[in-house]
């Protein structure tokens, strides 16, 4: 039991530490009650921190040397490439779909729909 409560009062104590840090930080009062809300970023800034992402890629990269450095190079393009036909497949499916919603509109107008009769 002694155990527990010791684990139980150093994670309080790291928590504290946390809070101060992010309170010194942010300079806003922390509410322990409160929950964490996501945080939203503009457009602008996240293609800021995907430059410096890709930057920072750039730079390990290139840190690297010889043979490391081409593994590195081929995964890097596996995984992108990898990326890019997911994206692909996903926008094909949506297409397919919106083309198969607007073919099953016309059937069912032509078919089902009654016609008002004169």
């Amino acid at each position: 039991m002694s155990q527990t409560d010791n684990l139980e009062e150093r994670f309080r104590e790291l928590e504290r530490e946390v809070m101060g840090n992010k309170q010194q930080a942010t300079s806003q009062p922390h509410d322990p009650n409160k929950r964490a809300e996501p945080e939203f970023v503009a457009v602008g800034q996240g293609v800021e921190v995907a430059k410096t992402s890709l930057g920072s890629l750039v730079t390990w990269v290139n840190s690297l040397t010889g043979a490391t450095k081409i593994a590195a190079i081929v995964v890097i393009g596996l995984v992108s490439f990898t990326i890019l036909s997911f994206v692909f497949k996903l926008v094909t499916a949506a297409i397919s779909i919106g083309i198969m919603a607007l073919v099953g509109f016309i059937l069912y107008k032509v078919f089902f729909e009654s016609t008002p009769a004169k």
